[in-house]
Formats: C-alpha cells, structure tokens, sequence
C-alpha cells in the first residue's frame, strides 16, 4: 500500500518508505513547465483532473530546485504540488528551495537569514519577477517537504549524500520557525550542514589557483566527486563533472565527504551535467541534473526494483544527438 508521507502532519525532513512501487526519479527543472509536463509524458504519465497519474500505479520522485532560472516557475510548483498532494509523487527540497526560505525570512536581527546581494538577487530573480509577493504562499508547503528520502530500494538527495549530515538532519523536522533560524544563520555549526548535502562538498585550489565555473566566474574551490576517497587526487581527478580543461593543479583543504562505498542505490541532481545522454557514475549512483537551466535537458531515471542502475533506464527530453549548453543569463 502507498504511504503518502506529504499529507500528514508530522513528519522529518529524512522520511523512509519502505515499499515496491516503481519509481520515475527527475532532476532539476528550475521553472521549465513545458519540458517537464513533455518528460512526464514521455514517461507515460496522462495529465487528468489538474494531476498526473501513470496508468500502469508508477510515481514520480522529484529531487529538488523547481524555482529560478526558468521562464514557468509556478506552473512548475503547481505540477510538482498536484501530483504530490495526490498521492503520485514525493518531492525533496533543493538549494534554491532552501535559499529562498532563507531569502524570505527575517533573522533574529531584523535582516534576512540569507541576506540580499547582488549574487543573490540575480540567482533568485526569476522566481521575483514570475511571483513576488506571490511567493510567501508557497513557503509553507516547500519548507514541509522533505530533504533527503529513503525508500527502501534506493534513496535520494538534491546534491550529496553525506552521512553525518543526514543523520542530524533526520532529527530536526520541517525548516519553519526556530528550525528555519537555526539551519540558516550563517557563521554558526549548524548553518554548515544543510548545504553539506544540497549543496555538495568542494574542495580547495592549491593557492593563487582558481577554476571556471559554470557561471563564468573564477572560484578558488571546486565541486568534487564526493563519492570518492580524494586524498591525493588532483583537481582534475576530482572535479565533478569533469572537464578535461581543468589543470591537475593540488588540492588543499579537501572536504569530509562522510559517503559509505557499497551504500544502496544514491539519485542525486544539482551539478548540471553537460552531455548529449546521461550515464550512471558506478551501478549504485547516477545524476540526474543535465542543465536544463542552462540549455540543457530535463532526465529521468525509471527504476522497477533493480538492484543495479542500467543506463537504458534514462530518459530525457533531448533531441540533439551532440549536447551544446547555452551559457547562464
């Protein structure tokens, strides 16, 4: 029988279900409306009564940052809300869910807990200009979702799996209130964890080095394979996703990773892969995040209980057979 873990009242933000429903699993859509409702039907789902529902019982599992960059953010929310609330998907909260709870919320000294900079505006600004104030609506219903979820056969989380992360986050129920405060006043312990595992490990450039990022802007750190024991890779060795442009310059200072080898079955998004299909990483992990903010694609992973991951199981919604990202507005 189908637990639904969004309707009830209390709840963590690491939910188990244990179950062997199939699954489609989606990465980042970041406010692409139409490239979700065109993947969910390639995927088999039929838009019926305001929802989406699958023929055959399969439910979708959503992994995070519905909002920004994209030109339907709503329409997005509403699509993920509706099949969540129907009982046809789980969802997990992404870094941009995550910072704009922060942007919207006034901290114990009268600023907000993620204060407004001009970086931060322009991330946020697609989400401001679609909703405004329209936006707080939605706050509650983002901040009971969950942040990692495990079920049964394989588990989720936006950017990273952490161990030590998730077992503190398990405990600390929804992001509202004093939680809320608590997890986004920056410079305290507990302002580091959540971004351990929506935002994913990244690792230290040897001095005087910097790294390229996908925005255009040089950065002393990259994201690294955190899957990996990175003592004594190189940059190139650990930068994820890879780039072979990248010098093999020394990492200093690499982060604790705390990822368990052997762990079951991992589906992550976040770091907008740039290539034409989508491969898994070993037969127990696979990103599904291929940039769709960015020109990219939405992918899915249909799961049906395997216990290992097979990339004829990825679906997407490219049509291009060589990947050409068109740069960050």
């Amino acid at each position: 029988m189908f637990l639904s873990i969004f309707n009830q009242p209390d709840f963590s933000n690491l939910s188990i279900v244990k179950t062997n429903q199939p699954y489609d699993v989606i990465g980042d859509i970041h406010g692409h409306a139409d490239e979700l409702h065109a993947l969910l039907a390639k995927l088999g789902y039929e838009n019926r009564k305001g929802t989406h529902t699958h023929p055959e019982g399969r439910k979708v599992v959503f992994l995070g940052d519905y909002i920004d960059r994209g030109p339907q953010i709503r329409e997005v929310l509403q699509t993920v809300r509706g099949m969540v609330d129907s009982g046809n998907a789980h969802a997990i909260l992404g870094n941009h869910e995550v910072n704009a709870l922060w942007f919207h919320t006034i901290g114990p000294k009268g600023r907000p807990l993620r204060t407004h900079t001009k970086n931060r505006i322009k991330q946020h600004r697609a989400t401001l200009d679609q909703m405004g104030a329209g936006f707080r609506q939605w706050m509650p219903w983002l901040a009971g979702l969950p942040l990692v979820l495990d079920l049964g056969g394989f588990r989720v989380v936006h950017a990273a799996w952490h161990d030590d992360a998730v077992a503190e986050l398990r405990e600390i129920g929804p992001l509202v209130g004093e939680t809320l405060v608590k997890y986004g006043t920056e410079g305290t312990r507990a302002y580091k964890t959540i971004p351990r595992i929506l935002n994913g490990p990244e690792a230290k450039l040897a001095d005087g080095k910097f790294h390229i990022a996908a925005d255009g802007v040089p950065r002393p750190e990259i994201r690294v394979k955190w899957w990996l024991d990175l003592e004594g890779l190189n940059a190139r060795e650990a930068l994820f996703p890879d780039d072979p442009t990248i010098n093999p310059d020394p990492l200093r200072k690499i982060p604790d990773t705390k990822y368990t080898p052997g762990a079951p079955i991992t589906f992550f998004g976040h770091y907008a892969v740039k290539a034409a299909k989508p491969t898994t990483i070993t037969p127990h992990l696979a990103c599904l995040d291929y940039a769709i903010g960015k020109g990219g694609y939405l992918a899915a992973y249909r799961w049906d209980g395997e216990m290992e991951l097979d990339d004829a199981n990825f679906v997407t919604t490219n049509t291009n057979p060589v990947y050409r990202a068109n740069p960050e507005k």
